[in-house]
């Protein structure tokens, strides 16, 4: 008796297709297009006004210039954060004036310069703080309330100091503030702008706390089932936005030896502008602060190109407007090229 067996065919192996070639790493969410242009944009400012004029591209210009606008530059950084969060702060310049007043009445009245200080950013922060809790409280718009307040603080302002300005700045920190880093151009108030800047930068783009607020400014329905406390994270960037609109406005002070109501009046729209012009979605869920610090280089020498010609400031004001509108426009209309609808709400 023989047996026959039948030879199954084998089974194909399932094989993977073979790699593509190398693909190219994609740009990091915090230096994309819109960060290149606008590097590209400064290095042709800088180049265009270093032709123009002959003291344009000299260590002093810079010392003075940069100097002129701590200020403005430390308030960017907070207003970043905020507008990426999905919100806004109008009342920032209002900050820098009212702490300056304060910084400066605790100075008169003879209380230490730390202690004035402190006094300062709590009275900031406290600003801040009721900015974040009125929005997050009652869900009122921060455009609202921040124009209320923007108001409110600058009248206690003038209130606690009327016309009057306070001069009774010690020379040794107002001179101090006036002077640079020994053997550079750098001045003193330029190096605690770059540390604030680098450690915000970090925490927003390679945080924890950054990815909240990036998710908040997305969408705050998902942030809530994803579990972050939305109210927390934007009472956090209105309270630090305080602090360092507070912070900005004593630098301020000290370096023009003078404390006054007005101190910073009109500045919000400045800083509001440069975020934009930076990249950051009024939307908010995009944007990156190192495009907003480019932004800030940006109308920072455009300023100091044209205060070199003497153009008037209303000139200068409707530049910086235009750089405003393309920077919103733009987006828009890739998008409308794209196919794709601008986000109405």
């Amino acid at each position: 008796m023989s047996v026959t067996t039948t030879h199954t065919p084998p089974t194909p192996v399932a094989t993977t297709p073979p790699p593509r070639a190398r693909v190219r790493r994609s740009l990091p969410s915090w230096f994309g297009v819109w960060e290149i242009s606008l590097l590209g944009l400064v290095t042709a400012v800088l180049v265009a006004a270093s032709i123009a004029s002959p003291y344009f591209a000299t260590g002093q210009n810079f010392a003075i210039t940069a100097a002129g606008a701590i200020g403005l530059a430390l308030m960017v950084v907070p207003m970043a954060g905020l507008m990426i969060a999905g919100e806004i702060d109008l009342s920032v310049a209002s900050v820098f004036g009212l702490a300056g007043v304060t910084f400066g009445m605790m100075l008169d009245a003879g209380v230490p310069l730390a202690g004035a200080l402190v006094f300062g950013l709590v009275v900031g922060a406290a600003a801040g703080f009721v900015n974040g809790w009125l929005t997050t409280t009652f869900g009122l718009p921060s455009l609202v309330v921040t124009v209320g307040t923007l108001g409110l603080y600058r009248g206690i302002a003038y209130i606690l100091l009327e016309n009057r300005s306070i001069s009774r700045i010690p020379a040794e920190w107002a001179a101090f503030a006036q002077s640079n880093v020994p053997g550079t151009y750098l001045p003193y108030p330029l190096i605690l702008f770059i540390v604030i800047a680098l450690i915000a930068g970090v925490i927003l783009h390679r945080g924890g706390f950054g990815r909240r607020v990036f998710a908040v400014g997305s969408s705050i329905e998902a942030s809530r089932y994803s579990g972050i406390r939305v109210r927390l994270v934007k009472r956090t960037l209105f309270t630090f936005s305080g602090a360092i609109s507070a912070l900005a406005g004593m630098i301020y002070a000290v370096y023009v030896a003078s404390a006054r109501a007005d101190n910073g009046t009109g500045l919000e729209l400045t800083v509001i502008a440069i975020v934009l012009i930076g990249g950051v979605s009024m939307y908010g869920g995009r944007g990156s602060l190192v495009g907003v610090i480019l932004a800030l280089f940006l109308v920072t020498a455009l300023g100091s190109w044209m205060n070199l010609f003497f153009v008037p400031t209303n000139v200068q004001n409707t530049v910086i407007g235009a750089l405003m509108i393309a920077a919103v426009v733009v987006p828009a209309l890739i998008l409308l090229v794209r196919g794709r609808r601008p986000r109405l709400s």
